[in-house]
This record gives C-alpha cells, sequence and structure tokens, in this order.
C-alpha cells in the first residue's frame, strides 16, 4: 500500500484509515524514529469543498530516548492528536511575499493548521512521520510514579535538581612578561 493518498478517491462522507505495524503503511516511513516499534494512526479524511480537505487524527507509539534525569534508556510514549486543513500547493513565486507569527506563542491554540499537497496526492506517510517527530521533547524524562519518584530510575523527583555542574580548576592569571625572565641572550 501507498502511504500518499489519492484525494479525489475520498467519498463526499469523507473516510476513516487505520494503519499500524500490521498493516504496514507507516513502517518503513517510520523506521528511522521508532525501529520494530508498535504504532497505530487513526485518521479521517473528508472534503470541505473541490479543492481543501480536513484530516483529524491520532498516532501513538513509542520512541527511544534516554531519561533526562538519570540518562537510562526508555521508550517515551507518543500520543499525539492532529487536526489539519489540507490545501493544494502554494506557489510562491521568488519575489513573494507572506505572513507569519514573530513566535510560536503567537499561534492561535486549539484551532486546525494547514498542510499542502500537491496535483491529487497528499503524503500521509511523511505527515505522520513529521507528527512524530516533533512530539519528540527537547528534554525527555519517565513520568513519576504514585511516590513522586521517577518511574525508570526510581529517584525521588520533587525538591532536586537533576542537573550536573563539574567545578573546573582555576587557573592564577600570570604575568605575561614572566616568560621573559627565562630568556638566556649570548
Amino acid at each position: 500500500m501507498s502511504m500518499k493518498i489519492n484525494l479525489t478517491e475520498v467519498p463526499e462522507e469523507g473516510r476513516s484509515y487505520h494503519w499500524n505495524r500490521e498493516t504496514g503503511e507507516l513502517n518503513a516511513v517510520l523506521n528511522d524514529l521508532i525501529g520494530n516499534t508498535s504504532h497505530e494512526a487513526d485518521f479521517f479524511i473528508k472534503p470541505l469543498n473541490s479543492k481543501d480537505f480536513e484530516l483529524t487524527g491520532t498516532v501513538r507509539t513509542k520512541l527511544p530516548e534516554q531519561c533526562g534525569r538519570c540518562g537510562i534508556d526508555f521508550a517515551f510514549p507518543i500520543n499525539e492528536k492532529y487536526h489539519e486543513i489540507l490545501i493544494p500547493k502554494q506557489n510562491q513565486p521568488r519575489n513573494s511575499k507572506y505572513s507569519k507569527v514573530n513566535h510560536v506563542s503567537d499561534l492561535p491554540q486549539g484551532g486546525p493548521e494547514t498542510s499542502e499537497y500537491e496535483g491529487n496526492l497528499f503524503d500521509m506517510g511523511e505527515f505522520l512521520h513529521e507528527v512524530v517527530a516533533l512530539a519528540a521533547p527537547f528534554n525527555p524524562a519517565g513520568p513519576e510514579d504514585e511516590n513522586g519518584d521517577c518511574s525508570i530510575c526510581k529517584i525521588p523527583v520533587k525538591g532536586r535538581s537533576f542537573s550536573y555542574d563539574e567545578k573546573m580548576p582555576e587557573e592564577k592569571p600570570q604575568n605575561p612578561f614572566n616568560v621573559l625572565k627565562n630568556i638566556k641572550l649570548n
């Protein structure tokens, strides 16, 4: 099966999709992120008009990560929801202008995003690869258990700093002219 969806084949009432490790559509495209880990993607595509489509869904898997607290390898759970409006690819000549937000905090919350498709095909595999990759946190850590300890290394989390600070030996500044006293002249 292809990871590209022909949008002209989506019926007016929309179509549901269920892809997982057994159905195999995403195995190759997600391999660099999750290897042989199980994954599941459920999504629904519905035409809004003759060119625009609504895409909603979830993707669930686990990313191999290292705990930001203790450095132990663990499987970080990913459970991402998405809501997109699929639009035809926009032609952007070299002198075109577009607007964008100054900072991610300026983005509207809770509304749909937009993704482009080319021709009549939307690359769902590439889209889901991006969703999973962006879900990886900068500093992953396992969830806390009922006692407030790290579920991976069992170290108490509350009130503890997990930073590492190595004290560097101080060198005393030397006078640059000290080198001259060791020079021997004929």
